[in-house]
């Protein structure tokens, strides 16, 4: 008699590979010890000549990954998540040290992180577990101290009281034009905007490490006085084909990844997602009683250079639009807005590439260009036959950005790093009443820094701005020292001046055909570059291998801040200055006699994911106010303080030949209410008159939201599945989103924001 002996089936398994570079002068570090913690027996590798690495049989989890070399401190990367599915690649940056300080460790491309210059990373595996983020990289940042959403119905961000026009979003480095879809969304203009929308047009499949950066930013980057979204786009597979796939009830989500003929070199990387929001409607879900559609398609592509250079080439695009149609019986006519038939669109696009050089053997060139553009379209016309406003009113908004950046970064020995370039970019705009405005920001730049001992580091830097529209220019110096206290503990002392570019709601009245009547009066067209002053202390300290506590405390001035002319007695402005300006446009000749001052502290615990649980703790207090004509008030986004609590776990139970992983992610967010100016309207012989009170003295009501995720994932040989269901505002919290006032109802109405939203997906990586 025979007897068939079979294997027991084997648990599934990951790869793990990546690269390993010097962080000052980009060569690939050979001979790098990479390892996983934990792993039983010890799980690693050693780098080749190339930098590479490559770990096969990982059992599916999440691990943290050090790297350590002979001469370099040693780089943890935490919540690395290793899968059936998908390949794990990592690109890991050791940082030469003059003196080895045993035990201390920098964390890097993980977590919340906050280094010397205020950037708190992301990534996209933190979007598959954090609840309600629906892979969109601005609401992740959300969950940060110090960061709100100025509506949930959107990614509009007001970063430290800051406008969220005060924001820019970066590519590869080079600023772009607003990345999303639905400009409009959740504004009470319903106006299109420059600073944010409905969802980010780059999928998260498409996205890497990335971070949002505030306060004393590093002098390459400018053009912002609240935060940078500086987002970096992920390298395909360059080994193998991978899939990925997710549909849900916000749509469908298609990735495909994998090498440029038989080389390893190479990579593509291209993803397309269209969503429609009809299901929810049809299951009766609240989101405005609106269609809405979008979609978009992105593309990655780059190849090595020799050793240490590459070259990637990389585009997106996609449109948006919801339409608004009212109701033919005028019976069920209550607000203003069901008369009318409102149809918005937009659509935005962007091409580019990224160089890396090497110059010499311990410097490198980075170049990128980008061409960008949006475009923004609102039709309203009203039904009903007695409005005040007949006929068709349609709003535009144009934005075509051309930007580079050039950097050159090395070292001299062990203690010197410098780097110094240039950036360039055209802005050409076309504001929502036609006013037009091109020129370009030109910004030259230097850095340096310096470890003073094996503790103690200098980092200093100088950039002069120059806009050629209005010829206004700003010297920006940075200055940054990190001490580090323990093998434990760091402090951080920076202090920065950045600028910004007018925002769009200026109107030229100059080019509206508005003649002064005063030799005296202000030509808009020359209200110059705003100028922000920041002062930042912070402190970090890690209490264990994977709880790290962080403190920082910030002051923000800034100055020539544009303000309604103080000879103006007559006319029409919402905002006092232009820093509370969001999505309303400015109709009167300015000057630049404002200024606006931030303060606040910050305060956050987090635990990474580590034995099945992660968590996050972190709050935020600040003051928020404007001067004007001498006299300070508090700013339109002077919400007082925002509050967070995260706090997710995994069950995993491994069964022959797959691994079933039970999760659940809980978040309460807490923000207090934005301000607003009271409204009094007054019926006076069949005309209203509307008095206005103080300056945003009224405040609406302080917002909380429960956001729940569950979800199942099943890992078996060569695929990752997960279903998932999203609850935002799980307790469907009446949270006030702005208050106007309806004619039909004859009275100050208050609109919400988003009740209970829920998505359910399923996706699958193989």
């Amino acid at each position: 008699m025979m007897l068939a002996c079979a294997s027991a089936a084997q648990e599934p398994q990951g790869v793990l590979s990546g690269m390993v570079v010097d962080g000052a002068g980009g060569a690939p570090l050979h001979g790098v010890s990479v390892v996983l913690v934990p792993s039983e027996p010890m799980l690693g590798a050693a780098t080749d000549s190339l930098g590479r690495f490559r770990i096969t049989g990982v059992p599916v989890g999440f691990y943290t990954v050090k790297a350590q070399g002979l001469g370099y401190e040693a780089t943890l990367i935490q919540e690395t998540w290793v899968r059936a599915g998908k390949e794990t690649a990592l690109r890991m940056t050791l940082m030469p040290s003059a003196v080895q300080l045993e035990g201390f460790t920098v964390v890097s491309s993980a977590g919340e992180g906050v280094d010397a210059f205020g950037a708190r990373a992301f990534t996209v595996e933190q979007g598959l577990r954090y609840p309600a983020m629906f892979q969109d990289p601005a609401r992740l940042v959300t969950g940060t101290p110090g960061v709100a959403a100025a509506n949930d119905q959107a990614n509009h961000l007001v970063v430290r009281g800051n406008s969220p026009n005060a924001n820019a979003w970066l590519l590869e480095g080079a600023e772009i034009v607003s990345p999303n879809h639905l400009g409009n969304a959740g504004t009470a203009s319903d106006l299109p905007t420059l600073s944010g929308g409905g969802v980010n047009i780059l999928s998260a499949q498409m996205l890497g490490p990335s971070r949002l950066r505030t306060g004393v930013s590093p002098v390459m980057h400018g053009n912002a006085l609240g935060g940078l979204m500086d987002m970096e786009l992920r390298r395909g597979n360059g080994h193998t084909r991978e899939w990925t796939v997710q549909a849900g009830l916000l749509g469908i989500d298609l990735s495909t990844e994998g090498p440029i003929g038989k080389s390893e070199n190479a990579f593509h990387l291209v993803n397309y997602r269209y969503s429609t929001l009809g299901l929810l409607s049809a299951m009766g879900v609240d989101i405005g009683d609106e269609t809405i559609r979008f979609q978009d398609l992105a593309v990655h592509a780059g190849t090595r250079i020799g050793k240490r250079g590459e070259l990637r080439l990389f585009g997106m695009g996609g449109n948006s639009s919801n339409q608004f149609r009212a109701d033919a019986d005028q019976s069920t006519w209550v607000f203003d807005k069901d008369s009318k038939d409102i149809t918005y669109t937009s659509s935005m696009g962007a091409g580019g590439a990224t160089a890396v050089l090497p110059m010499g053997q311990r410097a490198l060139l980075r170049t990128t260009f980008v061409w960008s553009a949006a475009f923004q379209d609102r039709e309203e016309s009203d039904a009903d036959s007695t409005a005040w406003i007949q006929g068709p009113a349609y709003t535009s908004l144009y934005e075509r950005k051309l930007s580079g950046i050039a950097r050159m970064e090395g070292s001299i020995g062990t203690r010197f790093r410098y780097g110094g370039g240039a950036s360039m970019m055209e802005r050409v705009m076309e504001n929502v009443l036609g006013d037009k405005a091109a020129g370009w920001l030109i910004r030259p730049f230097l850095h340096a820094r310096y470890d003073v001992t094996e503790r103690i580091e200098v980092t200093a830097g100088l950039a002069y701005s120059q806009f050629t529209y209005d010829a206004s220019d700003l010297i920006e110096p940075r200055l940054g020292v990190r001490w580090r206290l323990s093998t434990r503990g760091a402090a951080t002392l920076a202090y920065g001046v950045r600028g910004q570019l007018p925002y769009q709601q200026i109107v030229n009245l100059m080019d509206l055909g508005v003649t002064a009547q005063a030799s005296d009066t202000p030509n808009n067209r020359r209200l110059g570059l705003m100028r922000s002053e920041d002062f930042v202390i912070g402190y970090e300290h890690r209490i264990a291998q994977v709880i790290t506590a962080r403190a920082e405390v910030y002051a923000q001035r800034i100055s020539g801040v544009p303000t309604p002319w103080s000879g103006i007695t007559t006319g029409f402005s919402t905002t006092e200055t232009i820093t509370n300006a969001w999505d309303e446009p400015q109709f009167l000749p300015m000057e630049t006699s404002a200024t606006a001052q931030n303060i606040g502290a910050e305060l956050s615990f987090a635990r990474a994911f580590d034995n099945g649980y992660y968590w996050q703790a972190n709050g935020s207090v600040f003051r928020s106010t404007y001067e004007s004509a001498v006299v300070e008030r508090p700013a339109r986004w002077d919400a007082g303080w925002t509050a967070n609590a995260l706090v997710g776990r995994e069950w995993r139970k491994a069964k022959e030949d797959r691994v079933r992983t039970w999760g659940v992610g809980l978040r309460a967010l807490g923000v207090g209410g934005m301000r607003y100016t009271p409204l009094e309207a007054q019926d006076r012989r069949g005309a209203w008159t509307f008095i206005s009170g103080e300056p945003y003295s009224a405040k609406l009501k302080d917002v909380y939201r429960l956001d729940v995720r569950v979800y199942l994932k099943r890992d078996h040989k060569g695929r990752t599945g997960q279903w998932a269901i999203d609850l935002q505002n799980a307790t469907n919290a009446e949270n006030e989103a702005y208050r106007y006032f309806d004619y039909r109802k004859e009275e100050t109405i208050t609109r919400y924001q988003l009740g209970l939203i829920p998505n359910l997906s399923y996706r699958i990586e193989f």
